[in-house]
């Protein structure tokens, strides 16, 4: 999240003031280095708290959550990295083109729920079923059958429950797909919305211009009419 831009803020803020603090020290009120590098790293801190906080703030705000609610999303949004790291590493063992095409696309959705909730935390709560089963179905059963499907002799049953386990892993990217979803439903309302506002403002403008094009119409209509009438009283 962009929670690392407060820090970053705080340093530019902070960085300058302390160096500003340094030479001042050192040459207007002749401090010794010793003093001089203590003062600098006082005005530091004092400069950079205030400054990220209130950037920080700042960011929550605009999230629309809190503190308490930022720091548990972002708990869950880094235990949701290290387990799709361990998706990624257990590719190692994959040995069909099937299986490859299947669990690359079961990544990418995941990387896309990650990537959207890291981008507006809030969306965190429309993946809940994500978050506590459905991420931790996918990275368990993929490294648990990539295992088992790379050891040797196999029985008629074991293949079985491979070749069982396989489609269970498509119907668990179809969860995960709902769960893209339901994240991304505002967004569909929101286009949903916007093409009816567009295709409204087109029918109006449509409807205007049959008006104008009427009314048109109907003035050189009586303009014939008047010029008609004028060449029939000069005759």
């Amino acid at each position: 999240m962009k929670d690392k831009i407060s820090h970053l803020y705080g340093t530019l803020i902070a960085g300058p003031v302390s160096i500003i603090t340094w030479i001042v020290s050192m040459g207007v009120f002749d401090l010794t280095t010793l003093l001089s590098i203590g003062a600098a790293v006082i005005a530091f801190f004092i400069s950079y708290i205030p400054t990220q906080q209130i950037s920080y703030q700042s960011i929550l705000n605009k999230y629309g959550i809190s503190r308490s609610e930022h720091k548990y999303i972002s708990s869950e949004l880094k235990a949701a990295r290290e387990k799709q790291k361990r998706l990624i590493n257990s590719y190692k063992n994959i040995r069909s083109f099937s299986d490859i095409k299947l669990l690359f696309e079961i990544n990418r959705v995941i990387k896309a729920i990650i990537k959207r909730v890291e981008n507006e935390p809030k969306l965190f709560y429309q993946g809940l079923q994500f978050f506590h089963s459905n991420l931790d179905s996918a990275v368990n059963m993929t490294e648990m059958y990539l295992h088992l499907f790379k050891l040797p002799g196999k029985s008629k049953e074991e293949k079985i429950e491979l070749h069982t386990t396989r489609l269970r892993l498509v119907d668990l990217k179809r969860s995960l797909e709902l769960d893209l979803s339901e994240i991304n439903k505002r967004d569909y309302d929101n286009l949903r919305f916007e093409g009816k506002v567009l295709k409204e403002t087109v029918e109006r403008r449509k409807r205007t211009m049959r008006l104008d094009n009427k009314m048109e119409s109907e003035k050189i209509g009586r303009i014939k009419v008047k010029e008609h009438e004028g060449e029939t009283i000069d005759r």
